[in-house]
């Protein structure tokens, strides 16, 4: 390096060069395969700098990339002239004549797709697209290197677009459960280059799902290699790779790393989805107590395949470690799962749990299902379940220390101003007591800021739900005046409508509006109230606390075509998702029928009930 500036010296310079030129050689010579020619590659990237190394290997491959191009303009003006005298419909197949083996896998393309409903709702290229690439691995169970570099460059002469075409098959992949192929795919784009930011996210959610739904075939070095790609890309992409990161650190078994991002995720939804993948991998790395540490300060709710995955960890802990030890795990387990937001246990999880209490040989356990009674008790042991209650003294204590500490507080403006406070309280006065009562500037922005008329139509179709899906009568939307001046009739004929100033706190005013309504009312909302339940003290701010749970309903997306059960996730139902009756080692699950469709967690009746049949152990 020359001492007067940053300018390289020839020797260096030619040093680099000849290394480059020896590499290059010997890709030519090798069909590009870098195995063969690693020791190059070393000298290469020693002998030069790195943005010379980035700046020749783009060089290289745009030089191949013109060549190859060239050679298939011949080739493909020859075949055409060939087809020209055959009755070959050639829409679909007019970029893919490459190789020698064209012909070959032409006809397989020909072959009829199969099962590909949901990919297929596209436009006409995209759907040409898929269609192909589904065609192509239908045919070809196992792809080698070779083959993935034939098939993938076909592609990119109808798209020039590498990110769109991996992200097409790995879809395609993951939505067939082509799991093997998929992590052979990924392992193939290590060699040529995973650098795309999209398509590296695409990748790891399709090994994400090979995790939960292929275990079998899921390969952790895969795993190591893009966290990997993911810590380097993450310089040069901030904060676009945190969810990602996260995942691939559960699948890898590094707890520790990514329970210290947890703060970092910052969206409840994506919460909730990463806490399923956390579970399971815990499960199945023996590293429960990394999720039994964990201080959940949002809603929670766990996939249907955790209490599968939890059910098989608690048969191994029985056979390996004894009876003590599982029934130690299962008890945390019972408080976790009790702790979530909604009812997930299902007629499979009720099955392998049956044969979990099974495999005991000390302990003898009886398992039955049966129903929750009308007076609350199960039907099998008629003892009474747990419930979520609060008696009307406590509620009222809470509903008077509320008004008193978050809307007035120490200074009567300081949530509102007297006068508008004044006129709600008219308001209210005016009305019956409400069902429910809608935070409409929160729901108003799910899906982020637009506009007045989309902001309402959100409130309108989210409304709509809970009066004719619901059968929620009388219901409350208080919004801000700048967007709700907007609500057309329609909104107003199925909810009254209450519009605060955009200088007030309107979450303190849905708050009030639902608990002088009476105990029955709900609110709906993603705000999780901190800001205003830590304003109390207790006894109250337990109350609060058994309140919120009781009676707020969650709404994860409120666009048209959203399904309800994204759009509404109603409460917990009376009784406890899972309880434990410590005096006689006692457990009942709730549990979802198979043939039951769309039943929301108020209306759960089915239980299976677990009793110790011997007192000694």
């Amino acid at each position: 390096m020359s001492k007067a500036s940053d300018v390289p010296l020839l020797d260096e310079r030619k040093k680099c060069w000849t290394a480059r030129d020896q590499f290059f050689a010997c890709l030519d010579a090798n069909k590009d395969d870098e195995k063969l020619c690693k020791s190059l590659k070393d000298v290469f990237e020693a002998s030069c700098r790195r943005t010379w190394v980035e700046h020749f290997n783009r060089k290289y491959r745009f030089e191949k990339y013109k060549k190859e191009m060239e050679t298939v303009g011949k080739r493909r003006r020859m075949f055409v002239l060939a087809l020209r005298r055959l009755v070959v419909d050639l829409r679909w197949f007019r970029r893919f004549e490459i190789e020698k083996q064209f012909t070959g896998r032409l006809l397989k393309f020909c072959s009829t797709s199969t099962g590909m409903d949901q990919v297929l709702r596209m436009d006409s290229k995209s759907k040409a697209l898929y269609q192909t690439i589904h065609s192509y691995i239908v045919h070809n169970d196992i792809v080698s290197n070779d083959d993935w570099y034939c098939f993938r460059r076909m592609l990119l002469e109808s798209l020039d677009k590498q990110n769109t075409v991996d992200c097409a098959v790995f879809k395609v992949l993951e939505e067939n459960c082509y799991f093997e192929l998929g992590i052979s795919y990924i392992s193939y784009l290590f060699d040529t280059g995973l650098d795309n930011p999209v398509t590296i996210k695409q990748a790891v959610h399709l090994l994400e799902q090979c995790f939960l739904k292929d275990f079998e075939h899921f390969h952790s070095g895969v795993a190591i290699q893009l966290l990997e790609h993911i810590l380097v890309m993450e310089k040069s992409f901030p904060n676009f790779f945190t969810y990602q990161k996260a995942i691939v650190l559960c699948m890898c078994g590094h707890f520790r790393q990514c329970l210290s991002m947890w703060s970092s995720v910052l969206d409840c939804p994506t919460k909730r989805r990463l806490i399923s993948t956390l579970f399971i991998a815990a499960c199945r790395y023996n590293n429960t107590a990394s999720i039994w540490s964990m201080r959940m300060k949002s809603p929670y709710t766990l996939s249907a395949s955790c209490h599968m995955e939890m059910s098989k960890y608690l048969k191994e802990q029985l056979q390996q470690n004894g009876e003590w030890r599982s029934l130690r795990e299962l008890a945390r387990y019972v408080i976790f799962y009790g702790e979530s937001q909604s009812c997930t246990f299902d007629e499979s999880a009720v099955e392998a749990f049956k044969s979990y209490f099974a495999s005991f040989s000390e302990i003898k356990w009886s398992v039955d299902c049966g129903i929750v009674t009308d007076n609350g008790c199960c039907s099998c042991c008629n003892s009474p379940l747990k419930q979520l209650t609060l008696s009307d003294e406590d509620f009222n204590s809470m509903k008077d220390e509320l008004v008193k500490r978050i809307v007035i507080g120490d200074s009567v403006y300081r949530q509102t101003s007297p006068e508008e406070y004044y006129r709600f309280r008219q308001f209210l006065n005016r009305n019956d007591p409400f069902d429910v009562v809608v935070d409409g500037c929160n729901v108003a922005y799910l899906g982020g800021p637009t506009s007045n008329d989309v902001y309402i139509r959100r409130i309108t179709r989210l409304v709509r739900l809970l009066r004719f899906e619901l059968k929620f009568r009388n219901i409350l939307v208080i919004g801000r005046d700048h967007f709700m001046r907007f609500a057309p009739d329609s909104l107003r004929t199925v909810a009254k409508l209450f519009s605060v100033s955009n200088e007030t706190t309107d979450d303190a005013f849905v708050i009030v509006a639902a608990v002088i309504s009476g105990k029955h009312c709900y609110i709906v909302s993603n705000d999780q109230l901190n800001t205003h339940c830590h304003k109390l003290y207790r006894p109250e701010l337990d109350y609060f606390l058994l309140w919120r749970r009781m009676r707020q309903i969650f709404s994860e997306q409120a666009e048209p075509n959203a399904p309800r059960h994204r759009t509404l996730q109603i409460p917990k139902p009376l009784c406890s998702n899972v309880d434990r009756s410590y005096e006689d080692d006692r457990y009942h699950f709730l549990y979802v029928p198979t043939e039951t469709n769309g039943v929301d967690d108020r209306h759960l009746r089915n239980v299976m009930c677990i009793q110790k049949l011997t007192s000694d152990y």
